[in-house]
């Protein structure tokens, strides 16, 4: 497990995906979406008159966003952060339940393969053992045919077990991102245990955590943020700020009396300071086709969440009873094998003592060994409804045998 969290390809791809939405957040965070505009004005008389008038105005503002607009997209960034992070953690908690239904498929077909080996073993030792006594003119020829078809059968249930580990093999190293150069080998038995809690809690467990409805509220909440923002946009925003002003005029002597054409004149400087702010005016609503989109997203939500909190709720039902019915399936098969395997040893005497012909023998012993094979399809089908149950409901088996703790 702690290799396919650490490894698998597809997580290490989300968990980037996670690290840029919340790189996102860092833009919404400012506490304003445009710079501070630096504005100069010069103007001179240079290329005309040339008499050194001129004025120079310097002004500095900024923007000032009204209706709370920095909040609501802080909202919306984490939102999306919080959305990115629910699909990491259900890529993470499918890729747990993959590899331990993967697991234990490779755990069974190991054990399947044994005892399919020795069922092998049995029938090729019988059928030599068999050779000899029709030599010898014990037995007629025709059980010999019937053996060579019975080892026949168990060597193709042989290769065809071997055929299935090796793909569950691979399915396993694929899911933990390693290669297939070399088959891996389970270890340990599968962890039957019949679950305690009653269908209603299974079923609370599932409204609780299953990510679809956690994924519907954080939509909602997004939605919400969505709509805030519209609404904080049609304020128009404030434009404030300051300015210095430099204004210089010459007086020559064609403006006044007492100087000579060609005199300088007199120079005279205002050196001016104010404040100055701006609105645009809101003639025409540019927001009004999101609001009406938020709005109706708003009841789509809605609508979405009630009905797959109902689908949820059925799911987890039909889950819970899959599970109690292989679980019966499991602790029936158990209890009868340890007698079948009784039999099975006494039929092997009885054939071995002659007391039995081959047609008699191979019947009985098909349904005997059967149930080994039974109690093992048995298994693989209570780890199948274990990874059902655990997707249904939304969190690991350990939790769900726990109550969700």
């Amino acid at each position: 497990m702690r290799e396919a969290l650490t490894n698998n390809k597809e997580l290490q791809v989300k968990r980037l995906a996670v690290k840029t939405v919340e790189a996102e957040r860092l833009k919404a965070h400012l506490w304003s979406s445009s710079n501070p505009e630096l504005e100069v004005d010069a103007v001179s008389d240079l290329l005309t008159a040339n008499t050194g008038e001129g004025t120079l105005q310097l002004g500095l503002s900024q923007e000032i966003e009204l209706g709370g607009q920095r909040g609501h997209r802080t909202s919306i960034a984490d939102a999306h952060i919080e959305l990115a992070r629910l699909e990491l953690a259900v890529a993470e908690e499918t890729l747990r339940r993959n590899v331990r239904a993967v697991f234990y498929s490779v755990l069974l077909a190991q054990q399947r393969l044994s005892f399919v080996d020795h069922v092998d073993s049995l029938a090729s030792a019988l059928r030599d053992t068999a050779a000899v006594r029709v030599t010898g003119g014990f037995l007629p020829k025709s059980e010999l045919t019937f053996l060579d078809l019975d080892r026949a059968s168990s060597r193709t249930s042989v290769h065809r077990t071997r055929a299935a580990l090796a793909e569950a093999q691979t399915q396993l190293m694929w899911l933990i991102g390693g290669t297939t150069d070399s088959a891996l080998e389970a270890v340990g038995e599968v962890p039957y245990e019949v679950l305690s809690l009653s269908e209603d809690s299974i079923v609370a467990l599932a409204v609780a955590h299953r990510p679809e409805l956690q994924e519907s509220r954080l939509r909602q909440r997004l939605t919400s943020a969505e709509l805030g923002l519209a609404y904080g946009e049609r304020i128009p925003n404030l434009r404030l700020g300051a300015y210095y002003s430099r204004q210089r005029s010459v007086f020559g002597s064609n403006n006044f009396i007492g100087f000579g054409s060609g005199g300088h004149g007199l120079k005279d400087t205002d050196h001016l300071f104010g404040i100055k702010f701006s609105v645009p005016l809101p003639l025409i609503d540019k927001r009004r086709s999101e609001i009406a989109r938020s709005r109706s997203q708003v009841e789509v939500n809605t609508a979405a969440q009630q009905s797959a909190e109902s689908q949820i709720r059925n799911e987890a039902r039909s889950a819970v009873r899959v599970l109690k019915f292989s679980e019966m399936s499991v602790a029936l098969l158990q209890g009868v094998l340890p007698e079948s395997d009784s039999l099975f040893q006494s039929l092997q005497n009885a054939y071995a003592q002659g007391r039995l012909t081959v047609a008699d023998y191979l019947p009985q012993k098909d349904r005997l060994l059967g149930t080994r094979l039974n109690l093992l399809d048995a298994y693989s089908a209570y780890v199948l409804a274990q990874k059902e149950c655990e997707r249904a409901v939304g969190i690991d088996w350990n939790r769900i045998r726990h109550g969700g703790d």
